[in-house]
């Protein structure tokens, strides 16, 4: 047991099963009646059992009589999408919502019925094993974390998996998630739950009060629901000791992605939707249709439930989902399926130019940065691309707009331009570098060498290693960052520090004394670079500013018996 924002998660096992007794599979044997199937010869229900109210679950007419004049709640999609669909709404009012239970229906004459447009078990299988098998999504022997909301697209997607663990040598666990957006959650739970122990698997399930989370942090409830979602998943992933997580994200899911980030205009990555896998979340269902797991749950007689707020046509996804595509469809009855193929050929694209983009990003880095030379020699297509790789490697990726800033800087051949997540673009000296916003300049700190042995000093970025020994036979050092020193000469103690204004020195082979400050705007040192460069100083002063030039009073004389060498390197 753990705890998430003071609320425990727990952990339910199911009892082991008895290994002589076939896995129930839920599905009949031939000649069976499904659930809820009348048999030949047998009277048929009473004309006022609707299997289109409630779910399809068929009621008698005593129960229907009992019902009259209840409201009746709204039908919706699964909340196993890639965001909780719950917006900007008023989150007081989220809880006042209810779910709708699904479970086995009676197929009548004239009704809807799922043997004519239904996903057998086999085909839904087959689409299963060709998403892991194109995708590399699963490989035998993982352990598997299902996540299942209790809709029907986690449902389909945990027995699915379920059917196919002997065969890829699977073990899975199950995962369930608790929002606290609607007052019913707690019977997903128990759908989920049942579930879950009819297929002998481990059950962990946690409850978090979304709504007052994004409250307090003052947040969008949708985005604050999948940072919640992600947490919990990777906790429990860990609990589980599992190598991946299985999600429910469907083609459906894929094409509404992708319309809105179309409409969002978005490029060849946003135009992708929902890849099939990232990192260990895996998407079995990629390749099935959210229709296609609904007809699966109830042609298999699988119960699962319905999250009204996915019937909101106020927001956006939902709106394409029950508005856009229908109409779509009109035009295309393989709508749907022509904008996952589309995402899948821009995902394809998309790796390409990744791909070229690290070998041009090769070919002009340099070891301060991207040389502007290379850089503004390419076309500005792919100069947006190698800046767009370079920013994803420091850790934050681009929009349009910070391309088109960098690009502008990179044109002019300097300038600074801050970027998301604290990092900033520097352009300047024919570099174009990446990294941390600039912070206050250490003025007032130094950090003291020790006579021999290596230093590294993490807020500079810069490592440096002393060893003391005989004069060399070349007295020239071998790089700009490696510097001899007469020991007789050093006066301790020997210290890093960044410059400070009116540093000044006496340069070694050069005339009477220099700022540091010209030094290293000679050396070309780029600007953003100089308030942390590292000077090596002792008690007489400084002895030497790395990588440009030592002191002539720190010089090796010739009569020298001992000389520390220092060698200084990047981090």
């Amino acid at each position: 047991m753990w705890r998430s924002h003071g609320l425990p998660c727990q952990v339910e096992v199911a009892e082991a099963a008895d290994e002589s007794q076939p896995r129930r599979t839920d599905r009949p044997t031939k000649g069976e009646p499904r659930r809820g199937e009348v048999e030949p010869g047998e009277p048929r229900p009473p004309e006022d059992v609707d299997p289109s109210r409630n779910g399809g679950v068929s009621r008698s007419g005593e129960d229907l009589e009992r019902s009259r004049g209840e409201e009746e709640p709204r039908l919706g999609a699964e909340d196993d999408a890639p965001a909780s669909r719950h917006g900007d709404r008023n989150i007081a009012q989220c809880p006042q919502e209810r779910g709708q239970f699904h479970g086995p229906i009676i197929a009548e004459e004239g009704r809807w019925n799922p043997s004519r447009c239904g996903l057998t078990m086999r085909a839904m299988l087959d689409k299963v094993r060709e998403a892991i098998g194109r995708y590399g999504l699963l490989q035998r022997g993982e352990r598997v974390l299902v996540a299942v909301s209790g809709g029907a697209d986690s449902m389909a997607l945990l027995h699915a998996l379920s059917r196919l663990r002997d065969e890829l040598a699977l073990s899975l666990a199950v995962a369930h998630l608790d929002h606290g957006i609607r007052a019913d959650t707690g019977e997903d739970l128990a759908v989920v739950r049942r579930v879950a122990g009819e297929l002998g698997l481990p059950l962990f399930h946690e409850r978090v009060d979304v709504p007052s989370r994004a409250r307090a942090e003052g947040g969008n409830l949708e985005e604050v629901a999948r940072v919640v979602r992600r947490e919990f998943l990777e906790r429990a992933m860990g609990q589980a000791a599992a190598t991946r997580i299985a999600l429910g994200h469907t083609r459906t899911d894929v094409a509404e992605t992708v319309l809105l980030h179309l409409l969002r205009g978005a490029g060849p990555r946003g135009l992708r939707g929902i890849v099939p896998a990232t990192s260990f979340y895996v998407r079995p269902l990629i390749l099935v249709s959210r229709d296609e797991t609904r007809a699966f749950c109830r042609e298999e007689g699988i119960p699962f439930r319905d999250d009204p707020t996915n019937e909101d046509r106020c927001l956006a996804r939902n709106a394409i989902r029950l508005e856009v595509l229908p109409l779509l469809a009109r035009f295309n009855p393989q709508a749907e399926e022509a904008l996952a193929r589309a995402a899948g050929l821009l995902s394809a694209a998309e790796e390409a130019l990744t791909w070229t983009a690290d070998l041009v990003l090769a070919e002009v880095s340099r070891e301060r940065g991207l040389d502007l030379g290379l850089l503004c020699a390419l076309p500005r297509s792919v100069q947006a691309l190698v800046v767009r790789r370079a920013a994803e490697r420091a850790g934050v990726i681009l929009e349009e707009n910070h391309v088109a800033a960098v690009l502008a800087g990179v044109g002019v051949g300097r300038g600074e331009v801050h970027l998301p997540g604290g990092v900033s673009a520097r352009i300047g000296s024919g570099i174009l570098f990446f990294g941390p916003a600039a912070g206050s300049p250490f003025s007032d700190r130094a950090w003291e060498l020790p006579r021999a042995g290596e230093v590294r000093i993490e807020d500079l970025g810069w490592a440096f290693h002393l060893s003391p020994g005989p004069p060399p036979e070349v007295l020239d050092p071998p790089g700009p960052f490696v510097a001899y020193f007469d020991l007789r000469r050093i006066v301790p103690p020997l210290v890093v520090r960044p410059p400070r204004p009116g540093d000044w020195l006496r340069p070694l082979g050069m005339e009477g004394t220099k700022r540091v400050r010209d030094l290293l705007m000679e050396a070309r040192i780029p600007r953003w670079e100089r308030a942390r460069w590292p000077l090596l100083c002792d008690g007489r002063g400084i002895a030497w500013v790395v990588g440009v030039r030592a002191s002539d009073d720190h010089r090796v004389m010739p009569d020298a018996t001992e000389v520390l060498v220092v060698e200084a390197r990047r981090l």
